[in-house]
């Protein structure tokens, strides 16, 4: 996906998060909705991560290195035109700055700004579907280019940094299938981690679904019941236990 690719879905999905906040707004009792998908959180607290992700990423940006997220603080007014604001600010600056500027990122192998259009384009969309699964609705669907940039990102950005070793095992392999887009993995746990291809190979276990739902699957949104599966599903099941962000 390019970097007008994200930038088309970061603003969809972002409009649909000021959307929501607005309608929590004047139904206060929004706020107050759970989002299974987050913990504890509330739809407030989601919607206030979100507007502390975007202030943080794009003062980091501006600072040309990491800020401190503790220190980004609600302004006065509402959860939402703190949003609304902040998303405002940071695809500002992102217009501003072509994919191959120099930017500060948290990850030391990708010192560009084309991290953050990935990366705000997945976060962006994972927290719409986040909190429209909290209102209890059918989230409309991700995109099925950018779910599978979103698994291989995972493999790529977040194993690799923040739990490299969470998946150690004795050679098992699991194989994940896209059944709507070009996208296989063949994940091996090998005794000090696991390593990742884009393969299709016969796996102790396979899982079959859109997309969508593998993307869904990996970060911990939706179980393996949700899944097409042959084989020993209990790896899937360890899969969610230690992979953990």
């Amino acid at each position: 996906m390019d970097a007008t690719g994200y930038a088309e879905l970061r603003a969809a999905e972002g409009a649909r998060l000021n959307e929501i906040a607005a309608d929590a707004e004047r139904l206060p009792d929004m706020w107050s909705r759970q989002v299974p998908s987050c913990g504890d959180w509330t739809l407030e607290a989601l919607i206030a991560h979100c507007a502390t992700v975007w202030t943080f990423v794009r003062s980091s940006i501006t600072a040309g290195a990491r800020v401190d997220p503790a220190a980004v603080a609600k302004p006065s007014g509402s959860v939402a035109q703190w949003h609304a604001d902040a998303f405002d600010a940071l695809t500002d600056l992102m217009t501003g700055r072509p994919p191959d500027a120099e930017a500060w990122t948290w990850d030391p192998e990708q010192q560009s700004m084309s991290f953050w259009w990935r990366r705000m384009a997945h976060e962006t969309t994972m927290h719409r579907w986040d909190a429209e699964a909290a209102l209890g609705m059918t989230p409309a669907l991700i995109d099925p280019e950018l779910a599978v940039d979103g698994v291989d990102e995972l493999f790529d950005v977040y194993v690799r940094l923040r739990n490299p070793t969470g998946f150690a095992g004795n050679g098992e392999t699991v194989h994940l299938h896209a059944t709507d887009a070009h996208g296989e993995w063949v994940i091996t746990r090998g005794s000090d981690g696991m390593t990742v291809e884009r393969a299709h190979a016969k796996s102790d276990v396979a899982a079959r679904a859109p997309a969508q739902d593998l993307l869904l699957f990996v970060w911990g949104r939706i179980g393996p019941d949700r899944l097409e599966t042959f084989g020993d599903t209990a790896l899937l099941e360890d899969w969610q236990r230690l992979v953990r962000f």
